[in-house]
Protein backbone atom coordinates (compact mmCIF):
# COMPACT_ATOMS: atom_id res chain seq x y z
CA UNK A 1 0.00 0.00 0.00
CA UNK A 2 1.30 3.64 -0.79
CA UNK A 3 1.21 6.33 1.81
CA UNK A 4 2.26 9.73 1.32
CA UNK A 5 4.97 11.78 2.85
CA UNK A 6 4.39 15.07 5.01
CA UNK A 7 7.51 16.64 6.67
CA UNK A 8 9.38 19.31 6.31
CA UNK A 9 12.04 18.96 3.72
CA UNK A 10 15.13 20.42 4.89
CA UNK A 11 18.38 18.41 5.93
CA UNK A 12 18.94 18.48 9.47
CA UNK A 13 22.54 17.72 9.16
CA UNK A 14 25.57 19.07 6.96
CA UNK A 15 26.43 16.54 4.25
CA UNK A 16 29.64 15.81 2.56
CA UNK A 17 31.21 18.96 3.77
CA UNK A 18 32.80 17.66 6.89
CA UNK A 19 36.63 18.26 5.33
CA UNK A 20 35.55 21.78 4.57
CA UNK A 21 33.77 22.62 8.37
CA UNK A 22 37.10 20.96 10.22
CA UNK A 23 39.01 23.53 7.47
CA UNK A 24 36.76 26.39 8.66
CA UNK A 25 36.71 25.81 12.26
CA UNK A 26 40.76 25.70 12.38
CA UNK A 27 40.91 28.82 10.54
CA UNK A 28 38.21 30.39 13.11
CA UNK A 29 40.52 28.72 15.84
CA UNK A 30 43.66 30.69 14.46
CA UNK A 31 41.83 33.63 14.11
CA UNK A 32 40.89 33.78 17.31
CA UNK A 33 44.71 33.36 19.04
CA UNK A 34 45.70 36.14 16.97
CA UNK A 35 46.77 35.01 13.57
CA UNK A 36 44.11 36.86 11.32
CA UNK A 37 43.25 35.95 8.14
CA UNK A 38 40.68 35.72 4.77
CA UNK A 39 38.90 32.65 3.99
CA UNK A 40 37.15 32.52 1.03
CA UNK A 41 34.24 30.13 0.75
CA UNK A 42 33.13 29.69 -3.23
CA UNK A 43 30.58 27.62 -5.65
CA UNK A 44 27.68 27.83 -7.25
CA UNK A 45 24.09 28.86 -6.22
CA UNK A 46 22.85 26.50 -4.06
CA UNK A 47 26.19 24.28 -2.99
CA UNK A 48 25.52 25.21 0.75
CA UNK A 49 28.02 28.03 1.15
CA UNK A 50 25.94 29.25 3.60
CA UNK A 51 25.09 26.35 5.27
CA UNK A 52 28.35 25.26 5.69
CA UNK A 53 29.20 28.82 7.60
CA UNK A 54 26.25 28.82 9.63
CA UNK A 55 27.03 25.26 11.20
CA UNK A 56 30.64 26.99 11.89
CA UNK A 57 29.07 29.44 13.25
CA UNK A 58 26.37 27.34 15.39
CA UNK A 59 29.98 25.69 17.00
CA UNK A 60 31.37 28.87 17.88
CA UNK A 61 28.35 30.02 19.80
CA UNK A 62 27.66 26.71 21.43
CA UNK A 63 31.27 27.10 22.67
CA UNK A 64 30.47 30.69 24.29
CA UNK A 65 27.67 29.23 25.66
CA UNK A 66 30.06 26.38 27.44
CA UNK A 67 32.64 28.74 28.71
CA UNK A 68 31.76 33.05 28.80
CA UNK A 69 35.71 33.53 28.30
CA UNK A 70 35.60 31.99 24.81
CA UNK A 71 32.87 34.69 23.51
CA UNK A 72 33.73 35.79 19.60
CA UNK A 73 32.24 39.02 18.17
CA UNK A 74 30.40 37.88 15.13
CA UNK A 75 29.14 40.10 12.48
CA UNK A 76 27.63 39.34 9.66
CA UNK A 77 26.89 41.04 6.28
CA UNK A 78 25.28 40.24 2.79
CA UNK A 79 25.75 41.69 -0.15
CA UNK A 80 22.82 42.42 -2.73
CA UNK A 81 22.56 43.10 -6.45
CA UNK A 82 21.14 46.46 -6.36
CA UNK A 83 24.44 47.44 -4.27
CA UNK A 84 26.56 47.07 -6.98
CA UNK A 85 25.91 50.44 -8.16
CA UNK A 86 25.61 52.11 -4.23
CA UNK A 87 29.00 53.36 -2.71
CA UNK A 88 30.06 51.24 0.65
CA UNK A 89 26.42 49.75 1.00
CA UNK A 90 28.51 46.41 2.19
CA UNK A 91 30.09 48.36 5.10
CA UNK A 92 26.79 49.80 5.93
CA UNK A 93 25.51 46.41 6.08
CA UNK A 94 27.96 45.51 8.57
CA UNK A 95 28.29 48.65 10.93
CA UNK A 96 24.59 48.22 11.02
CA UNK A 97 24.80 44.42 12.34
CA UNK A 98 26.72 46.42 15.13
CA UNK A 99 24.30 49.04 15.67
CA UNK A 100 21.50 46.06 15.92
CA UNK A 101 22.89 45.15 19.21
CA UNK A 102 24.73 48.44 20.10
CA UNK A 103 23.99 51.48 20.51
CA UNK A 104 25.13 54.53 18.42
CA UNK A 105 27.19 56.04 21.71
CA UNK A 106 29.09 52.61 21.98
CA UNK A 107 29.95 52.99 17.88
CA UNK A 108 31.15 57.17 18.27
CA UNK A 109 33.28 55.38 21.67
CA UNK A 110 35.23 52.97 19.46
CA UNK A 111 35.96 55.19 16.61
CA UNK A 112 37.41 57.82 18.92
CA UNK A 113 39.29 60.04 16.98
CA UNK A 114 38.12 58.99 13.56
CA UNK A 115 34.33 59.02 14.58
CA UNK A 116 34.00 62.41 12.45
CA UNK A 117 35.49 60.29 9.28
CA UNK A 118 33.22 57.54 10.17
CA UNK A 119 30.50 59.72 10.55
CA UNK A 120 29.96 60.51 6.78
CA UNK A 121 29.18 56.35 6.14
CA UNK A 122 27.22 56.20 9.40
CA UNK A 123 25.20 59.53 9.86
CA UNK A 124 23.18 57.42 13.06
CA UNK A 125 26.24 58.16 14.85
CA UNK A 126 26.25 61.81 14.58
CA UNK A 127 24.26 63.05 17.95
CA UNK A 128 26.73 60.43 19.55
CA UNK A 129 29.98 62.47 18.78
CA UNK A 130 29.24 66.29 18.75
CA UNK A 131 32.25 66.89 20.96
CA UNK A 132 34.43 65.22 18.34
CA UNK A 133 33.96 68.59 16.07
CA UNK A 134 33.74 68.28 11.95
CA UNK A 135 35.64 66.70 10.13
CA UNK A 136 37.82 68.05 7.35
CA UNK A 137 36.74 68.26 3.53
CA UNK A 138 39.41 66.32 1.23
CA UNK A 139 39.34 65.03 -2.15
CA UNK A 140 37.32 62.07 -2.78
CA UNK A 141 40.59 60.00 -2.84
CA UNK A 142 42.08 61.52 0.45
CA UNK A 143 38.25 60.94 1.81
CA UNK A 144 38.14 57.35 1.14
CA UNK A 145 41.69 57.18 2.59
CA UNK A 146 40.97 58.38 5.41
CA UNK A 147 37.67 56.16 5.49
CA UNK A 148 39.45 53.17 5.26
CA UNK A 149 41.97 53.98 7.42
CA UNK A 150 38.92 54.52 10.33
CA UNK A 151 36.87 51.81 9.58
CA UNK A 152 40.46 49.75 10.13
CA UNK A 153 40.72 51.61 13.56
CA UNK A 154 36.95 50.63 14.09
CA UNK A 155 37.66 47.02 13.45
CA UNK A 156 41.04 47.13 15.57
CA UNK A 157 39.34 48.25 18.32
CA UNK A 158 36.49 45.82 18.37
CA UNK A 159 39.06 43.21 18.55
CA UNK A 160 40.64 43.94 21.10
CA UNK A 161 38.11 43.34 23.65
CA UNK A 162 37.57 39.65 22.07
CA UNK A 163 38.07 37.96 18.70
CA UNK A 164 36.05 39.04 15.45
CA UNK A 165 34.57 37.04 12.75
CA UNK A 166 33.31 38.98 9.65
CA UNK A 167 31.38 37.01 7.94
CA UNK A 168 30.50 38.67 4.40
CA UNK A 169 27.63 36.87 2.01
CA UNK A 170 27.33 37.30 -2.06
CA UNK A 171 30.39 38.93 -2.25
CA UNK A 172 29.88 38.77 -5.92
CA UNK A 173 27.59 41.86 -5.70
CA UNK A 174 29.83 44.03 -3.78
CA UNK A 175 30.04 47.80 -4.93
CA UNK A 176 33.52 48.52 -6.02
CA UNK A 177 34.51 50.77 -2.53
CA UNK A 178 33.45 48.00 -0.51
CA UNK A 179 35.58 45.71 -2.04
CA UNK A 180 39.22 48.09 -2.36
CA UNK A 181 38.36 48.33 2.07
CA UNK A 182 38.07 44.59 2.00
CA UNK A 183 41.16 44.01 0.15
CA UNK A 184 42.78 47.07 2.28
CA UNK A 185 41.38 45.37 5.32
CA UNK A 186 42.56 41.78 4.49
CA UNK A 187 46.29 43.32 4.15
CA UNK A 188 46.05 44.60 7.83
CA UNK A 189 44.18 41.96 9.88
CA UNK A 190 47.66 39.25 10.12
CA UNK A 191 48.30 40.44 13.79
CA UNK A 192 44.62 40.93 14.62
CA UNK A 193 42.16 38.06 16.01
CA UNK A 194 40.22 38.53 13.00
CA UNK A 195 39.04 36.09 10.55
CA UNK A 196 37.84 37.82 7.68
CA UNK A 197 34.65 35.09 6.04
CA UNK A 198 33.54 35.90 2.70
CA UNK A 199 31.59 33.81 0.20
CA UNK A 200 30.71 34.16 -3.76
CA UNK A 201 29.00 32.33 -6.72
CA UNK A 202 32.12 31.02 -9.15
CA UNK A 203 28.99 31.87 -12.13
CA UNK A 204 29.01 35.51 -10.98
CA UNK A 205 32.65 36.17 -11.17
CA UNK A 206 32.86 40.07 -12.82
CA UNK A 207 36.63 42.28 -13.52
CA UNK A 208 35.97 44.19 -10.48
CA UNK A 209 35.85 40.90 -8.46
CA UNK A 210 38.40 38.85 -10.38
CA UNK A 211 40.53 42.15 -9.53
CA UNK A 212 40.17 41.96 -6.04
CA UNK A 213 40.68 38.02 -5.97
CA UNK A 214 44.08 39.07 -7.91
CA UNK A 215 45.12 41.46 -5.07
CA UNK A 216 44.63 38.93 -2.44
CA UNK A 217 46.37 36.29 -4.44
CA UNK A 218 49.29 38.24 -4.95
CA UNK A 219 49.70 39.31 -1.58
CA UNK A 220 48.71 35.25 -0.27
CA UNK A 221 46.54 37.09 1.70
CA UNK A 222 43.75 34.27 1.15
CA UNK A 223 42.50 30.42 1.54
CA UNK A 224 40.13 28.86 -0.32
CA UNK A 225 37.49 26.53 0.36
CA UNK A 226 35.77 25.74 -3.11
CA UNK A 227 32.36 23.43 -2.45
CA UNK A 228 32.17 20.86 -5.18
CA UNK A 229 28.65 19.18 -6.13
CA UNK A 230 27.73 15.79 -3.78
CA UNK A 231 28.58 11.98 -5.04
CA UNK A 232 25.29 10.77 -5.50
CA UNK A 233 25.90 8.77 -2.25
CA UNK A 234 26.19 11.55 -0.33
CA UNK A 235 22.94 12.65 -1.91
CA UNK A 236 21.78 9.20 -1.17
CA UNK A 237 22.37 9.77 2.30
CA UNK A 238 21.18 13.56 2.12
CA UNK A 239 18.07 12.30 0.85
CA UNK A 240 17.14 9.22 3.56
CA UNK A 241 18.48 12.10 6.34
CA UNK A 242 15.99 14.70 5.36
CA UNK A 243 13.06 12.32 5.31
CA UNK A 244 14.16 10.82 8.96
CA UNK A 245 14.14 7.19 7.66
CA UNK A 246 16.40 4.18 8.01
CA UNK A 247 14.27 2.44 4.92
CA UNK A 248 15.68 1.55 1.71
CA UNK A 249 15.50 4.83 -1.16
CA UNK A 250 15.23 2.79 -4.83
CA UNK A 251 17.90 3.41 -6.76
CA UNK A 252 15.73 4.27 -9.97
CA UNK A 253 14.80 7.66 -7.25
CA UNK A 254 17.99 8.25 -6.42
CA UNK A 255 18.99 8.53 -10.05
CA UNK A 256 15.54 10.77 -10.60
CA UNK A 257 16.86 13.28 -8.20
CA UNK A 258 20.33 13.08 -9.02
CA UNK A 259 20.55 13.32 -12.57
CA UNK A 260 18.95 16.70 -12.81
CA UNK A 261 20.15 18.40 -9.95
CA UNK A 262 24.11 16.97 -9.87
CA UNK A 263 23.90 16.89 -6.69
CA UNK A 264 23.67 20.68 -5.94
CA UNK A 265 22.16 20.24 -2.12
CA UNK A 266 19.63 23.39 -2.57
CA UNK A 267 18.22 22.29 -5.66
CA UNK A 268 18.12 18.75 -3.99
CA UNK A 269 15.97 20.16 -1.39
CA UNK A 270 13.92 21.93 -4.06
CA UNK A 271 13.05 18.77 -5.94
CA UNK A 272 12.25 17.08 -2.60
CA UNK A 273 10.04 19.53 -1.58
CA UNK A 274 8.15 20.01 -4.96
CA UNK A 275 7.80 15.87 -5.25
CA UNK A 276 5.94 16.34 -1.48
CA UNK A 277 3.70 19.08 -1.92
CA UNK A 278 2.01 18.20 -5.27
CA UNK A 279 1.77 14.44 -3.63
CA UNK A 280 4.25 12.52 -5.94
CA UNK A 281 6.32 11.36 -3.00
CA UNK A 282 5.21 8.12 -1.45
CA UNK A 283 6.21 4.63 0.44
CA UNK A 284 5.76 1.86 -1.75
CA UNK A 285 6.60 -1.73 -0.11
CA UNK A 286 8.89 0.35 2.32
CA UNK A 287 10.68 2.63 -0.36
CA UNK A 288 10.38 5.93 -1.04
CA UNK A 289 9.35 6.21 -4.92
CA UNK A 290 7.83 8.88 -7.14
CA UNK A 291 3.77 8.03 -7.33
CA UNK A 292 4.08 8.53 -11.21
CA UNK A 293 6.90 6.09 -11.61
CA UNK A 294 5.87 3.65 -9.62
CA UNK A 295 2.62 3.23 -11.57
CA UNK A 296 5.00 3.15 -14.55
CA UNK A 297 7.11 1.04 -13.73
CA UNK A 298 4.43 -1.81 -12.82
CA UNK A 299 3.00 -1.42 -15.93
CA UNK A 300 6.76 -2.12 -17.84
CA UNK A 301 6.92 1.37 -19.01
CA UNK A 302 10.09 3.50 -19.17
CA UNK A 303 10.93 5.78 -16.63
CA UNK A 304 10.56 9.52 -18.06
CA UNK A 305 12.72 12.84 -16.95
CA UNK A 306 11.75 15.21 -14.48
CA UNK A 307 9.90 17.57 -16.32
CA UNK A 308 8.72 20.22 -13.78
CA UNK A 309 11.27 22.29 -12.40
CA UNK A 310 10.18 23.79 -8.76
CA UNK A 311 9.65 27.28 -9.17
CA UNK A 312 12.44 28.15 -6.74
CA UNK A 313 14.84 26.07 -9.17
CA UNK A 314 13.39 27.92 -12.35
CA UNK A 315 14.21 31.14 -10.61
CA UNK A 316 17.78 30.20 -9.46
CA UNK A 317 18.70 29.51 -12.39
CA UNK A 318 16.61 32.10 -14.74
CA UNK A 319 18.68 35.17 -13.01
CA UNK A 320 21.86 33.60 -14.52
CA UNK A 321 20.00 33.70 -17.87
CA UNK A 322 18.54 37.40 -17.69
CA UNK A 323 22.19 39.02 -18.32
CA UNK A 324 22.64 37.24 -21.78
CA UNK A 325 21.98 39.18 -24.72
CA UNK A 326 19.08 38.64 -26.61
CA UNK A 327 21.39 36.97 -29.26
CA UNK A 328 23.18 34.68 -26.68
CA UNK A 329 19.59 33.57 -25.10
CA UNK A 330 18.60 32.81 -28.62
CA UNK A 331 21.44 30.41 -29.31
CA UNK A 332 21.40 28.96 -25.87
CA UNK A 333 17.55 28.29 -26.78
CA UNK A 334 18.76 26.17 -29.86
CA UNK A 335 20.99 24.39 -28.06
CA UNK A 336 18.90 23.38 -25.53
CA UNK A 337 16.50 21.87 -27.89
CA UNK A 338 19.37 20.05 -28.92
CA UNK A 339 20.08 18.64 -25.21
CA UNK A 340 22.32 18.68 -22.67
CA UNK A 341 25.57 18.26 -25.22
CA UNK A 342 25.50 19.96 -28.27
CA UNK A 343 28.01 20.07 -31.73
CA UNK A 344 29.01 23.88 -33.12
CA UNK A 345 28.52 23.12 -36.51
CA UNK A 346 25.26 21.99 -35.91
CA UNK A 347 24.37 25.03 -33.84
CA UNK A 348 25.78 27.46 -36.55
CA UNK A 349 23.42 26.00 -39.19
CA UNK A 350 20.54 26.40 -37.02
CA UNK A 351 21.46 29.41 -35.75
CA UNK A 352 22.40 30.98 -38.71
CA UNK A 353 25.29 33.16 -38.18
CA UNK A 354 29.02 33.08 -39.16
CA UNK A 355 31.04 31.23 -37.51
CA UNK A 356 33.21 34.54 -35.88
CA UNK A 357 29.39 36.00 -34.73
CA UNK A 358 28.94 32.67 -33.24
CA UNK A 359 32.26 32.10 -31.21
CA UNK A 360 31.44 35.60 -29.96
CA UNK A 361 27.78 34.30 -28.67
CA UNK A 362 29.19 31.09 -27.04
CA UNK A 363 32.11 32.77 -25.36
CA UNK A 364 29.38 35.03 -23.58
CA UNK A 365 27.83 31.69 -22.69
CA UNK A 366 30.87 30.50 -21.57
CA UNK A 367 31.66 33.75 -19.49
CA UNK A 368 28.51 33.52 -17.78
CA UNK A 369 29.35 29.95 -16.81
CA UNK A 370 26.52 28.65 -18.51
CA UNK A 371 28.17 26.33 -21.39
CA UNK A 372 31.98 24.61 -21.34
CA UNK A 373 33.79 23.70 -24.04
CA UNK A 374 34.17 20.08 -24.15
CA UNK A 375 36.20 19.63 -27.04
CA UNK A 376 36.89 21.61 -30.38
CA UNK A 377 33.78 20.89 -31.96
CA UNK A 378 31.64 20.00 -28.80
CA UNK A 379 30.37 21.97 -26.22
CA UNK A 380 28.00 20.96 -23.17
CA UNK A 381 25.76 22.52 -19.95
CA UNK A 382 27.58 23.34 -17.39
CA UNK A 383 24.39 22.38 -15.12
CA UNK A 384 21.67 20.13 -16.24
CA UNK A 385 19.40 22.25 -14.92
CA UNK A 386 20.48 25.72 -16.85
CA UNK A 387 19.92 23.32 -19.82
CA UNK A 388 16.13 22.30 -18.79
CA UNK A 389 15.32 25.84 -17.47
CA UNK A 390 16.04 27.15 -21.08
CA UNK A 391 14.08 24.78 -22.48
CA UNK A 392 11.75 25.15 -19.93
CA UNK A 393 11.64 28.82 -20.84
CA UNK A 394 10.55 27.90 -24.49
CA UNK A 395 6.26 28.69 -25.13
CA UNK A 396 5.36 25.07 -26.51
CA UNK A 397 5.09 26.43 -29.98
CA UNK A 398 8.26 27.34 -29.98
CA UNK A 399 9.97 24.09 -28.70
CA UNK A 400 7.73 22.29 -31.75
CA UNK A 401 9.33 24.61 -34.17
CA UNK A 402 13.10 24.28 -33.02
CA UNK A 403 12.59 20.39 -32.78
CA UNK A 404 11.21 20.25 -36.44
CA UNK A 405 14.31 22.84 -37.36
CA UNK A 406 16.80 20.53 -35.88
CA UNK A 407 15.24 17.21 -37.20
CA UNK A 408 15.47 18.75 -40.56
CA UNK A 409 19.48 20.79 -40.00
CA UNK A 410 20.54 17.09 -38.80
CA UNK A 411 18.83 15.67 -41.87
CA UNK A 412 20.66 17.77 -44.54
CA UNK A 413 24.25 17.61 -42.53
CA UNK A 414 24.00 13.76 -42.60
CA UNK A 415 22.72 13.79 -45.70
CA UNK A 416 25.36 15.84 -47.34
CA UNK A 417 27.84 14.21 -45.27
CA UNK A 418 26.55 10.57 -46.84
CA UNK A 419 26.69 11.94 -50.18
CA UNK A 420 30.32 13.22 -49.80
CA UNK A 421 31.37 9.47 -48.37
CA UNK A 422 30.00 8.15 -51.28
CA UNK A 423 31.51 10.34 -53.84
CA UNK A 424 34.88 9.74 -52.44
CA UNK A 425 34.24 5.97 -52.48
CA UNK A 426 33.24 5.78 -56.10
CA UNK A 427 36.35 7.90 -57.01
CA UNK A 428 38.43 5.01 -54.92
Amino acid sequence: MATPVTRSIVCPVLIGRESHLDSLLHFIEQAQHGRGQTVLVSGEAGIGKSRLIAEALKTVRSAHVQNAATTTLILEGRCFEPDRTLPYALMLDLLRSFLAVHSAHDVAALAGSVAPDLVKLLSEITASMSASGPGTTLDPEQEKRRLFSALLHFYSRLAEGQPLILVIEDMHWSDDNSLEFLLYLARHIASHPILLLLTYRTEEEHPQLLQFFAGLDRERLTTELMLSHLSIDEAEVMVRTIMGEQRPVSADFIAAIYTPTEGNPFFIEEMLKSLVTSGELIYTQGKLERKSRAKEASQGLSLPEYQHLPRSVQLAVQQRLNHLSVEARDVLSFAAVVGRRFDFALLQHLSGRNEADLVRLIKELIAAQLVLEESEDVLVFRHALTRQAAYTDLLVRERKSLHHSVAQTIERIYAKARFKKGQKDLTV
